[in-house]
């Protein structure tokens, strides 16, 4: 017979600060907005950075990543296409004129290429993070 666990600390806490994740995910976005109770989690971008090969802790690659910065904060969002037309639309074309812009991010159900199925992504909303209401397109 093998030795038994010895008993360890409850954790009654948040459970995503167990996540060892380089990006912004759809878990840690959850976390968030379950704190707030919104919706949406409003933030600041600081910078897009463009990355021609990206190289993840599991080895596996992508190539010509966008990465989106937020002020006070080093996670990364790695920009699917759907939010970069999302940006587009609200901030034009140009990824320097992005900085300093706010915009809201939050949570929807979509195809996710990492399961193969539709699952939670994380998604820039067309909300004005300050109001809550709709945002109008450029």
């Amino acid at each position: 017979m093998s030795k038994p666990i010895p008993k360890g600390e409850q954790v009654d806490g948040d459970m995503t600060a167990a996540l060892d994740s380089r990006f912004l995910n759809s878990l840690v976005l959850q976390a968030a907005l379950v704190k707030t109770g919104k919706q949406f989690v409003p933030v600041t971008i600081d910078r897009v950075e463009f990355h021609q090969t990206l190289k993840y802790e599991n080895g596996t690659v992508d190539k010509d990543a966008y990465l989106l910065y937020f002020k006070g904060s080093e996670i990364p969002l790695k920009l699917a296409k759907i939010n970069i037309k999302r940006l587009i639309s609200q901030l034009g074309p140009m990824g320097g004129s992005w900085h300093g812009k706010k915009i809201a991010l939050g949570i929807e159900m979509d195809r996710r290429p990492d399961l193969g199925t539709k699952g939670p992504c994380v998604r820039v909303l067309n909300i004005d993070p300050e109001t809550g209401n709709l945002k109008s397109s450029l």
